[in-house]
């Protein structure tokens, strides 16, 4: 706690400095020198007292267990998440549809040598195969390392589902098999993390659980990572930004141990620029998704919709059309990949639509009958899946709408908490300076029309002052907030666990403390107790209440500074792409924001009482204990605490952007009243799929689809 007591000790010994040279006395010293204790206690009580009890009902609430009941847990976890998800995309309604691979060899796989791990075995693997065989394929790979490529659309993603949740119906309970779970390289920036270090983060953010401490001082998740217990499934080479996929391969390589095992997927041309740009992947042999055959479609498209009266079902004429036209026609191109076959499916064999409009298809313009094809798929998909919905057409305007908005930010996330990009810089601006010179006027201004003042004039002087200040400093803040959109970039998970953490909280601090965003807060608060000073000397009162107010301003500055920055030290930043879902992040953020905003507001409070108490009577001529006799002071204390609380919520966490979006966007018409609720509707539906904290369009193509349409209506 030393930065602690140094901060504070220093704000007390500049403020006493300068009301010494103001009043000019050893009495006012000796007042001074007097508050310097109370306000170390009292910005420090508070905090810890609540950082203490939050951290034992935490340790409370850890559950106990062996490595092996986490890896239990963590296996549990995997096969509910991925179990759900196949039942939403039907995986196994009425047959999961037949994969097929074949063998990579050449210039796109590491040396036969370096797989079969021995310099005298040069064997060429056999790897080819099909159905959901991929886990036993992988077993047979000396080295357990296995890229998978696809073209967009085969069904890469359902591979992973497939293999991840075949191993864990072989895995018993108790045993030292390792659990696989799924990573969405997209989230991986290889600049700012290793390979392990993201793939903690991205295990402790998806299972909170495993950020317990193990006896080593690390986390769960780094031992279990250490121990083998954790066989990565690393999905989408290819929704890594362009420039950073060779970085990617790098990073894996390098961070990869003899033994360790793992599964990759990309789209072929993705990973081909990666390896030319840098290496192949150590040790890994890669496979290629093959696409369906006739056989496929005639087994799997007539089974999924009902019998018709004669021998046949709706399919059979599209199906005999498409083996008369052979392998080289447009429609079985576009049918030949599971994406597509799942949109066929979801327009014509879940409606009374007929398929055997695709056999009227003709491209009108210099696209090729198969981009026509898809899009009549594509435009077909979402009011198929929402008929019935008197709002299909609003709901697809909706959809169209997230999707451009994502892609215009180069992303395939739908964030909650990044749906404020969307609104308006001047709107969130605007907000935020309202309610910060709303909460200013009413909390510091409490003293002024609360406070039993026996002279009005320096009471008038309050309240002007107030308002000046108040005033400046929400055009400040509408500023910063409306600029920065938001301070925090991702949703937080408050971790208060003070044991082993104080010296990273004193780092943070330091570092803080030295940024010019710190600069900046001492020079908005400092010029706004010098602000205030001067209208309080214009509106009614002379003496030295300018060097007074900056003094004040100073200590309520710096204070508030640490309050703050404590605060902020406390909350653990959490990279959302993979966590238990969005719901659960959202009221996981919540809750951080209301705790984080509680100790803001207490701390925040204190620190203006406290500054008030010895800055009054030097201001204003007026004894401090005569203007709030009786405990006046208390109200006002507890409505510094709840402004703080209000502004810490709405404009310091990622909640507060994403109440002012959640109201703008329905307001003008983009989005639906109860956001989370269309959102989770759309992924029970197969419009979406989730991603952890985040919901993804079921493909990117959807994606570009959707995107492409608003686009159109823009123009």
């Amino acid at each position: 706690m030393g930065i602690v007591s140094g901060a504070v000790f220093c704000v007390a010994l500049v403020a006493g400095l300068v009301l010494l040279l103001a009043e000019g006395g050893l009495d006012q010293g000796d007042k001074v020198a007097s508050i310097v204790s109370m306000v170390i206690a009292a910005i420090s009580l508070p905090i810890t007292i609540y950082a203490v009890a939050l951290s034992a009902r935490q340790e409370r609430q850890a559950p106990p267990g062996s490595l092996d009941d986490f890896a239990d847990i963590l296996a549990d976890a995997v096969r509910t998440q991925w179990e759900a998800e196949e039942q939403i995309r039907r995986v196994h309604d009425p047959f999961p549809l037949p994969f097929r691979w074949s063998t990579v060899d050449g210039e796109l796989t590491d040396h036969w040598e370096n797989i079969n791990g021995s310099p005298d075995d040069g064997t060429v693997l056999d790897l080819d195969g099909q159905g959901e065989h991929v886990a036993a394929v992988f077993a047979r790979i000396p080295s357990r390392r296995l890229v998978v490529l696809g073209e967009a659309g085969a069904g890469k993603t359902i591979l992973t589902s497939r293999f991840a949740l075949t191993l864990l119906a072989g895995r018993e309970r108790g045993s030292s098999q390792p659990v696989p779970v799924i990573f969405s390289l997209g989230s991986w920036d290889p600049a700012r993390a290793s390979l392990r270090d993201w793939l903690t983060e991205q295990l402790v953010t998806t299972y909170p659980v495993l950020g317990r401490p193990d006896a080593t001082g690390g986390t769960v998740a780094a031992r279990l990572l250490a121990d083998r217990r954790i066989l990565p499934v690393l999905d989408g080479l290819d929704e890594v930004t362009e420039g950073l996929r060779g970085d990617v391969v790098t990073r894996i390589n390098a961070g990869l141990r003899p033994g360790d095992e793992y599964l990759l997927t990309s789209r072929p041309r993705e990973f081909r620029e990666a390896v030319e740009a840098t290496d192949v992947l150590t040790a890994a042999a890669v496979v290629r998704l093959e696409t369906l055959t006739l056989d496929d479609l005639d087994r799997y498209l007539p089974l999924t919709t009902r019998k018709g009266r004669g021998p046949g079902t709706k399919w059979h004429p599209v199906l005999e059309h498409t083996r008369r036209s052979g392998v080289d026609s447009a429609l079985f191109e576009v049918l030949s990949t599971p994406l597509m076959v799942a949109l066929a499916r979801a327009v014509f064999s879940d409606t009374d639509a007929d398929p055997a409009a695709l056999l009227t298809v003709d491209s009108p313009d210099s696209r090729t009958t198969r981009e026509v094809l898809e899009d009549l798929l594509l435009a077909g998909f979402v009011p198929a899946v929402y008929s019935g919905d008197a709002h299909a057409g609003r709901v697809e305007r909706r959809l169209q709408f997230l999707a451009w908005q994502i892609r215009r930010r180069g992303t395939y996330d739908i964030a909650w908490w990044q749906f404020v990009l969307a609104v308006p810089r001047v709107v969130v601006g605007a907000v935020a300076g309202a309610v910060i010179t709303a909460a200013a006027w009413l909390a510091a201004g409490y003293p002024g029309w609360a406070g039993s003042w026996p002279d009005p004039v320096p009471q008038r002087a309050w309240v002007l002052a107030t308002l000046v200040a108040g005033l400046v400093t929400g055009i400040a803040g509408g500023t910063i907030v409306g600029q920065a959109r938001g301070i925090r970039p991702a949703p937080a998970r408050i971790r208060l666990q003070m044991l082993g953490r104080l010296g990273q909280i004193a780092g943070q601090l330091a570092v803080s403390l030295r940024g010019w965003r710190t600069i900046a807060w001492l020079l908005v608060w400092t010029g706004g107790g010098v602000l205030f000073g001067t209208a309080a000397s214009v509106f009614g009162h002379g003496g030295n209440v300018v060097l007074v107010g900056f003094a004040a301003g100073l200590f309520a500055g710096l204070g508030t500074w640490f309050v703050v920055s404590f605060v902020r030290a406390l909350g653990t930043p959490v990279d959302p792409t993979e966590t238990t879902s969005p719901a659960e992040l959202l009221r996981t953020d919540r809750r951080a924001a209301l705790r984080q905003g509680m100790a803001v507001g207490l701390g925040g409070g204190t620190v203006f009482w406290t500054m008030l108490g010895f800055a009054f009577e030097p201001a204003f001529g007026v004894p401090f204990d005569v203007v709030f006799a009786g405990g006046r002071w208390i109200p006002g204390f507890l409505t510094m605490a709840a402004a703080g609380l209000v502004i810490w919520m709405l404009f310091v966490t990622v909640w507060g952007p994403w109440l002012v979006a959640r109201l703008w966007l329905p307001l003008t018409g983009r989005l639906p009243w109860r956001v989370m609720p269309f959102l989770s509707d759309a992924h029970e539906r197969g419009v979406l799929r989730a991603a952890g904290g985040v919901y993804q369009f079921r493909h990117a193509r959807l994606r570009d689809y959707l995107a492409d349409r608003w686009n159109a209506r823009l123009r």
